[in-house]
């Protein structure tokens, strides 16, 4: 168990306020299960797990707008999300109940912070995603194509440029920030949080839990997002893996126990298979970004069209109602106002025409 909510009655409206807080949170009331999204430890994988015990249809997650290269990052997309609702969604009665001790199964993933980042930066900037083409003409945006030697120096000056600007916006996204920040323990109390290592527990300890409360399905963790190029010691020599100790002290603090360099220093170097399948992807990050700028753009054109002819209809409904109005008016004008009287009047036509007859027979 990790640390208590610090308030008593609903600890996670806290979340509420928070910046992507809300969408990163999958709750699923059914199976009293709730996943906290740590960015790159898996969560692509996690997703689809957490879909699939939520009873989402896998089949239903389709292509979207958001800055995706494969089938896999479909499940990104929280709008497409049908029966796992947001924190801010959920009834404030069942999220006050969202414990271990009320049995909630309430998990994480965490993952060493250099593995981590050398996973992002390979993912959203070296593989060139097409969320991320704004920082194409930076500096220190790596190059193509790629070499063993490139990545490592594009790499290190990356790592240079976080801890020289730790005000920097790329800091503040999910991919690139602590992880301490993204699991909010001040208001969330965990029934564990792993490490990336340890996703086998998880699934047993899980599968225990779902066994526990009737949830009779079948779970599945799918092997999804993996990039082409492992971490190995060479982006982190040169004192580079000290720069990002400091960049992540706060995970370090909390989590570092479980955390071994040497578990990096295993994985064995590129190939150049490796290099070839890095500039593959990057080519198809660079065409998927350039058609979706242009999708960007083109839904962007249709929302400005579109309120200028929501604009037109009602100036347009506006002038029909007041030519409406005028020929109201303009018919009143021209139909002779009724006859007052109308009976002494008639009366009077009778007598008129019998003062008439008699005349004539006169």
């Amino acid at each position: 168990m990790t640390h208590l909510p610090t308030h008593e009655s609903d600890p996670l409206a806290a979340m509420l306020d928070r910046k992507s807080a809300r969408g990163r949170v999958y709750p699923v009331p059914d199976a009293r299960v709730m996943f906290v999204q740590v960015n790159k430890n898996a969560c692509t994988s996690l997703k689809w797990m957490v879909a699939g015990i939520a009873g989402e249809d896998l089949s239903s997650f389709g292509p979207s707008l958001q800055a995706s290269v494969g089938d896999e990052d479909d499940i990104h997309d929280r709008r497409q999300w049908r029966k796992t609702p947001r924190l801010d969604q959920l009834d404030p009665e069942v999220r006050a109940q969202i414990h271990p001790s009320n049995g909630w199964f309430v998990f994480a993933v965490t993952r060493d912070p250099r593995s981590r980042l050398f996973s992002a930066w390979q993912s959203k900037l070296l593989l060139e995603n097409p969320g991320y083409t704004s920082f194409q003409r930076e500096p220190w945006y790596p190059r193509h194509p790629v070499t063993t030697a490139s990545i490592v120096e594009d790499f290190a000056e990356f790592v240079d440029l976080m801890l020289r600007e730790p005000g920097h916006r790329i800091r503040g996204d999910g991919h690139f920030c602590d992880q301490v920040e993204l699991l909010h323990e001040d208001v969330v109390t965990y029934t564990d949080i792993y490490d990336v290592r340890d996703l086998g527990r998880l699934q047993t300890d899980l599968r225990q839990h779902l066994d526990r409360v009737g949830w009779k399905g079948e779970l599945t963790l799918p092997r999804l997002n993996d990039t082409p190029l492992r971490a190995n010691p060479l982006p982190f020599a040169n004192g580079v893996d000290a720069q990002i100790e400091k960049i992540y002290a706060a995970d370090f603090e909390r989590f570092g126990d479980r955390w071994d360099f040497a578990t990096i220093e295993r994985n064995s170097k590129w190939t150049d298979a490796d290099l070839a399948q890095v500039e593959l992807r990057a080519s198809l990050g660079r065409r998927i970004a350039y058609l979706r700028n242009q999708a960007m753009a083109f839904r962007a054109e249709v929302v400005t069209e579109r309120k200028r002819a929501d604009a037109e209809k009602r100036r347009a409904d506006a002038a029909a109602k007041r030519v409406d109005r005028l020929r109201r008016r303009l018919r009143k004008r021209a139909v002779p106002p009724p006859p007052r009287h109308g009976r002494l009047r008639s009366m009077l036509d009778r007598l008129l025409r019998g003062m008439r007859r008699c005349l004539r027979r006169t």
